[in-house]
């Protein structure tokens, strides 16, 4: 009967941005005596399955049946809506964040997991909020990042937990809170708040006639912005509490007095010994905590990792059981870093070389953010990693060369593979170098020595072909001296054109044999034959004539005898 002796209004907007579609999505319930709110923002790009309307209408469905305001009812609902997400994967990976509010018509209480964000605004000021379960949140805690960053922030959606993630989200819980008339609820997904900032969502409230024109300013306001920003799905939703519901009042009696006090002294004792074990449980806890947090860091200093690890997950399974969300996102962000750094360290143990510089990497990242604890390990990792990596680079560049023919260079680069990994200690990889040059040396000895014998044996072949030569000419020479020798015999003789055969003959051998001193020697011998021909001629023509001229004078008549006077 609540409902109807209280007036809640509820408006809400929900739009794609200029993406292809919206995958935010907003629910309600209003029953007589309880009401639920809920809004969900997908994390995933599954077209086939709207992650938030699945989780929306999980817990709408699972509050319906059993409406309460009970912390352990609650998470019961998003641990199903959790579940609906797991079950529903089909080898995807559905993923949301939610907030979800219920209400007794005179009392909130809020849930959220994610950066899906409520607040609770009395008097144009904020009285209760939500806080994102990202990297950016914490970082703002730390006082490492301004809030006026918060919003355009690299990891604001950088999340520790949401629905849909491996193993159990961590859902963070409010403690109910009494309404007021005239208390605005609203409750937003990051596609708002990363365009209207919270003292620009005040002005609006505040400048706002009625409720739903709250919808309307902030949307001009992400909207405006279209141009020069990438807009997402943006969805809110706005309750306003105009009336919220009173108890009617009724005489109370002396007996009812009793009746009522005295279960409270039970109640009030029962508490009073309850919270004293629950406050000596947290202080115990509170020092477990402490002394896990404080070894965890100093096996970090020593860089002892896998204690460190142990270390942090105790404390922050502490700190989760005391609900200290900074202790626990302390640790939790020195258990991933001792993680990653295990994790690395396991590849470079299988000689994955690449995956480990991938993870050191990613390490050296996460300790910078964690304040460069563990900062010179990873980088000494790093470089023995770079270095290990080098060393194969190099041998693989000298098996190329090896292939090509080039021994020399192979051998260089297997020299210098091997010396790199002696360095670093890296002794399979000084094995591997040393044992691919020795094979290389082996190679191009063998190679050399084949060339030197190849070499002999064309010296020996050249030699014996010089001699061969030689000889020939030698008796090449003393065949012309012959046949010299030969043409003085003729040309004494005065057979002056044998001698000249036989003296062109021995010319054409000196020349061959490029003995010019020797063939020119043969000219002047030449000449004296060929004129030894001209003057047997000219004796033989002198002679001719005689003989003519003799027979002629024979055969002329005498001269007649003249008479004396």
């Amino acid at each position: 009967m609540r409902r109807i002796n209280s007036e809640f209004q509820t408006f809400h907007m929900s739009e794609e941005g200029q993406k292809l579609s919206n995958r935010d999505y907003f629910g309600y319930v209003e029953m007589d005596d309880f009401a639920c709110y809920v809004l969900a923002d997908s994390l995933d790009d599954e077209p086939a399955v709207n992650s938030a309307r699945l989780v929306v209408e999980s817990v709408i469905r699972d509050f319906t049946e059993a409406p309460t305001m009970r912390k352990g009812a609650l998470a019961r609902y998003l641990r199903r809506a959790h579940a609906a997400l797991l079950r529903q994967r089909g080898g995807m990976h559905l993923k949301a964040a939610a907030v979800v509010a219920v209400t007794d018509y005179r009392k909130l209480r809020y849930c959220h997991v994610g950066n899906s964000r409520l607040y609770l605004i009395r008097n144009a000021r904020i009285l209760e909020r939500t806080y994102d379960q990202s990297l950016t949140q914490n970082l703002i805690e730390q006082e490492r990042v301004v809030l006026d960053e918060a919003a355009r922030h690299e990891e604001r959606n950088n999340l520790y937990s949401f629905l849909g993630e491996r193993g159990a989200p961590r859902i963070q819980f409010s403690r109910k809170r009494k309404l007021e008339a005239g208390d605005l609820l609203i409750q937003l997904t990051r596609g708002v708040w990363e365009q209207c900032e919270e003292q620009e969502l005040l002005r609006i409230v505040n400048d706002a006639k009625e409720t739903k024109d709250i919808l309307y300013q902030t949307e001009d306001l992400i909207l405006q912005e279209q141009d020069s920003r990438s807009i997402d799905n943006y969805s809110m939703a706005v309750t306003s509490a105009n009336k919220v519901y009173q108890s009617p009042k009724k005489p109370v009696s002396a007996k009812k007095i009793l009746m009522i006090v005295l279960p409270v002294l039970v109640i009030v004792l029962t508490v009073s010994v309850t919270l004293f074990v629950r406050h000596r449980s947290i202080r115990n806890k509170t020092r477990s905590m402490t002394q896990c947090m404080e070894s965890g860091e100093e096996y970090l200093v020593r860089n002892n990792y896998q204690k460190a690890k142990e270390e942090y997950t105790e404390a922050r399974k502490l700190a989760d059981d005391l609900h200290r969300d900074a202790a626990y996102g302390e640790a939790d962000r020195y258990l991933k870093l001792s993680e990653q750094i295990l994790l690395a360290d396991e590849a470079l143990g299988a000689e994955e070389y690449q995956k480990a510089q991938e993870l050191y990497l990613t390490a050296r990242q996460m300790a910078a953010d964690a304040g460069n604890v563990g900062i010179s390990y990873i980088e000494g990792q790093l470089t023995r990693t770079e270095g290990h990596i080098e060393v194969f680079d190099l041998i693989a560049r000298g098996e190329k060369k090896e292939e090509y023919g080039n021994l020399e260079g192979a051998i260089a680069l297997y020299k210098e593979a091997k010396e790199k990994a002696a360095a670093l200690y890296f002794m399979d990889g000084k094995k591997e170098a040393l044992a691919l040059q020795m094979k290389a040396e082996e190679t191009l000895e063998k190679e050399q020595l084949a060339a030197a014998q190849r070499l002999r044996e064309q010296i020996e072949a050249e030699a014996a072909d010089r001699a061969l030569d030689n000889e020939q000419r030698d008796n090449d020479r003393q065949s012309a001296i012959a046949l010299e020798n030969q043409g003085n015999e003729l040309l004494a003789e005065g057979s002056y054109e044998s001698a000249i055969t036989f003296y062109q003959a021995a010319q054409a051998i000196y020349n061959r044999l490029e003995l010019a001193e020797l063939a020119d020697g043969l000219k002047p011998k030449i000449e004296a034959a060929q004129a030894g021909i001209a003057a047997r001629e000219a004796r033989a023509a002198e002679l001719a004539a005689a003989a003519e001229d003799a027979a002629s004078a024979e055969t002329a008549p005498e001269p007649a005898a003249q008479e004396q006077p």
